[in-house]
């Protein structure tokens, strides 16, 4: 009956009783006196608006239509409501929309993301863990332990929730195994310089983790408020890094205390017996276990 060319304009409005969307037209000169013939024969049948042989609406004319202007209503809503609208103007273009080429971009670029970050966890999981058995001996493998267990806990943590592992999450992992390791170094060391005062490897490793425990505590709770921060106010992936963040901070409090801890006590005997404080915390003291160092 019509088409774009006569049409001026269509906007989305309200019906003043209703407030439902509706869709005002204006049609020209020309349109007018065709829609107003044509509606005033065909009162009760439907008129479609098709674009592109796709039938966008199909209203129902419920009287003569005349001075170029009217409105389609039907229940709709807002967004089908400004579809018909976008249909009716689109149609104005005398040129039709065709199809000339279409193309599948692969989520190559995510995946080569994806794969570089997995390596980059992996190599710097496995650099430090080669690193820790080099420098404290029996004490990094202990450590090494306990990062691996760590590991796992965190993704089993994020399998159980549902999260998907997504690259900021990835960082995340790479960073809490950094964190992880570094409560161990703390440890570690603190048994160093209380083994440098001369006492027994056992007491030793009880007063190191005594000292290391304030240290390790503070700095995991600043972690783990800062993590409560960003996901507070942070979007979907920076929400992302913040859950993996307290999850690994929250695992390596208990593998890198309480696990390492129970390891040392079921070889503390062979540790005392031994005295090879080179072999079992990678630092050789002079004379012995209970000598001190000058």
């Amino acid at each position: 009956v019509l088409d774009g060319a006569m049409l001026v304009d269509a906007k989305v409005a309200f019906d003043q009783h209703t407030n439902q969307p509706i869709i005002n037209f204006t049609l020209n000169s020309q349109g007018a006196q065709i829609f107003g013939d044509f509606t005033g024969k065909n009162v009760g049948k439907r008129l479609a608006i098709v674009l592109d042989g796709k039938v966008y609406s199909a209203p129902r004319i419920n009287e003569r239509i005349g001075g170029g202007s009217g409105q389609i209503s039907g229940g709709f809503s807002v967004e089908e409501a400004h579809d018909v609208a976008i249909a009716l103007r689109s149609g104005a273009l005398l040129a039709p929309v065709k199809v000339s080429e279409t193309r599948s971009i692969g989520p190559s670029l995510g995946q080569d993301s994806i794969d570089k970050s997995m390596a980059a966890l992996s190599l710097a999981a496995v650099a430090i863990l080669i690193f820790m058995i080099l420098y404290y001996g029996v004490a990094g493998l202990f450590a090494d332990i306990a990062l691996v267990v760590n590991i796992l806990f965190l993704i089993a943590c994020m399998a159980l929730f549902g999260a998907t592992l997504t690259l900021p999450g990835m960082a995340g992992i790479v960073l809490t195994i950094g964190m992880a390791v570094d409560a161990n170094v703390i440890i570690n060391e603190r048994v160093r310089e209380v083994l440098r005062t001369g006492v027994s490897i056992r007491q030793s490793i009880n007063k190191g983790y005594e000292n290391a425990m304030s240290a390790i505590v503070d700095s995991n709770i600043t972690t783990l408020i800062t993590s409560a921060a960003l996901y507070a106010y942070g979007t979907g992936p920076v929400k992302g890094f913040a859950v993996t963040m307290s999850i690994g901070i929250v695992a390596s409090m208990i593998t890198a205390i309480l696990g390492t801890h129970g390891m040392f006590e079921l070889v503390m005997d062979k540790m005392e017996k031994s005295k090879n404080t080179a072999l079992w915390l990678g630092y050789k003291v002079r004379g012995g276990a209970n000598a001190s160092v000058r």
